[in-house]
């Protein structure tokens, strides 16, 4: 008799090899899938091994790909949640939870937390918490002792004062955002007078009997205003002074005050250098008869007594 041999074809040999690679590639998760599915029955909390090889599995995503039977079928995991909710019989969100728990607070604490019962919620409340105050429960004498209800008070003291921190920064925002928009109020309500200003000024004309009245009017309100900004000038050098004779200050104070008052004057200078710029090269024939506006009304005043003589 003879013994009928088969041969396979190019494309049935390379389908053989395919799947002899998947089956390699796989064997590594498959062997830390079941140590996980292990630990998962000895304890109800995610252990520092667990999640140790949990993370590893989720950042090579070897879990791609794995089969298991749902109502009956053939399933392949896709999803990162799929794998954990099918093999592990835990949510993604808990293991990711517990791997962001071991990573701030660190395998001892982690540890002392589940075996004493500290609960998620607390958990999440102390990761909340300042590094520094986190210190403080985890260096704390009842972690050492294993006293949870001593745990969870000082956890909750804790949260209490950086909440009500949190609420006087927000408010102190609240008052600082308060004023911000009052001074923007306040600047938009000046251009809309210099702007009814400007249109109060077109609206007066020169008129030949009367020019020395007029440019006398002109004369004081320019004058006027210009004591208003050597005012402000002088406000805002007085704030500068004051600011830099206080040594108390404390750095975030100092870089909030220097920030403001380096762009106030910025700000001035740019736009009265703007304005000087635009209106010297208006006037500049002028220029040689430039003087101060009281000087002007001196003369103006002078020259109207010689007449009158």
């Amino acid at each position: 008799m003879t013994k009928e041999i088969t041969t396979l074809s190019n494309d049935e040999q390379k389908a053989i090899v395919d799947a002899q690679d998947v089956l390699t590639s796989k064997q590594d998760v498959l062997m830390e899938l079941g140590r996980l599915q292990a630990f998962a029955h000895i304890k109800n909390y995610a252990t520092v091994a667990e999640i140790t090889i949990f993370k590893r599995i989720r950042e090579s995503k070897e879990y791609k790909g794995l089969t298991y039977k749902k109502d009956g079928k053939t399933a392949t995991v896709a999803t990162i949640d799929e794998f954990c909710s099918e093999f592990l019989n835990r949510s993604y969100r808990s293991l990711k939870e517990a791997e962001d728990y071991l990573e701030t607070f660190g395998e001892s604490f982690y540890e002392t937390s589940k075996q004493i019962g500290i609960g998620n919620r607390e958990m999440r409340a102390l990761r909340q918490l300042p590094e520094e105050e986190q210190a403080l429960i985890i260096e704390s004498e009842a972690v050492e002792v294993g006293d949870k209800e001593a745990i969870r008070d000082l956890i909750a003291d804790l949260k209490a004062q950086h909440k009500k921190e949190l609420d006087t920064e927000k408010k102190k925002a609240k008052e600082i955002d308060d004023q911000r928009q009052v001074a923007v109020r306040m600047r938009d309500e000046y251009q809309m007078k210099a702007m009814d200003y400007q249109t109060e000024l077109e609206s007066t004309k020169f008129k030949a009997d009367a020019w020395v009245d007029q440019t006398k009017h002109l004369l004081f309100e320019a004058t006027k205003y210009e004591s208003n900004a050597v005012e402000s000038l002088s406000r805002l050098i007085a704030l500068r002074e004051h600011f830099l004779d206080d040594d108390n200050l404390s750095p975030q104070v100092t870089e909030y005050l220097a920030a403001g008052l380096l762009h106030s004057f910025k700000t001035l200078a740019e736009d009265f250098a703007q304005a000087w710029l635009e209106t010297s090269n208006i006037l500049e024939g002028y220029l040689p008869k430039m003087r101060p506006s009281l000087d002007v009304l001196q003369e103006l005043n002078d020259s109207a007594m010689s007449n009158e003589e």
